[in-house]
């Protein structure tokens, strides 16, 4: 009877534990420097674009079909796919994933990319689109404005649409408004 009580007891807490890891707002990342490391060109030569078909590794990461690097999403941030303690999946980041390739999956998964630069870890990070009917549609943004994602880095100006950091900010200020996607979760409600 006490084992039975104990080992209840046991399990409460870490339900308690895991619940609360899940209404947490995620963490801000580690500052990304503009290159991986100290000397230029480190990562090679940044590509004036990628076209081709890609998947979602997680809610920000794209992994290209003949394409060495991975790609990461400019401008955002998500859960992360798996805790970094325990391993483990995370709810918040299983469900950015999958809207990610829900997404991808609209394009039979067919992405254009234009790389702003390289990240520390040496993935292009870059502003990509989908092309759907009526209009293509850019994963950055849709990733925000479905509340899947937050903005990060977002001072940063692209030079081909010096306006994206403040689209993305609108998009992502109208889906925590609206507590769409994991916004009531960051939120901490249920």
């Amino acid at each position: 009877m006490k084992h039975a009580l104990l080992l209840t007891l046991l399990l409460l807490a870490a339900a308690g534990t895991a619940s609360a890891q899940q209404r947490r707002p995620p963490s801000p990342p580690e500052p990304e420097k503009a290159d991986k490391a100290e000397k230029p060109g480190e990562c090679g030569a940044l590509p004036k674009e990628w076209n081709g078909e890609a998947y979602a590794r997680d809610g920000i990461t794209l992994g290209g079909v003949g394409l060495k690097p991975q790609i990461r999403l400019w401008g955002l941030q998500a859960g992360e796919l798996r805790d970094r303690h325990t391993g483990l999946e995370t709810v918040s980041g299983m469900q950015a994933r999958a809207a990610l390739e829900d997404m991808l999956e609209k394009s039979e998964h067919k992405v254009k990319c234009r790389p702003a630069r390289w990240d520390r870890e040496c993935r292009l990070v870059a502003q990509c689109m989908v092309e759907t009917a009526p209009a293509p549609i850019d994963l950055g943004g849709y990733m925000l404005a479905s509340g899947m994602a937050y903005g990060f880095n977002l001072d940063e100006a692209l030079p081909w649409e010096p306006r994206a950091s403040q689209r993305y900010a609108g998009a992502e200020a109208d889906a925590r408004k609206a507590k769409r996607g994991l916004w009531p979760v960051w939120l901490g409600e249920k």
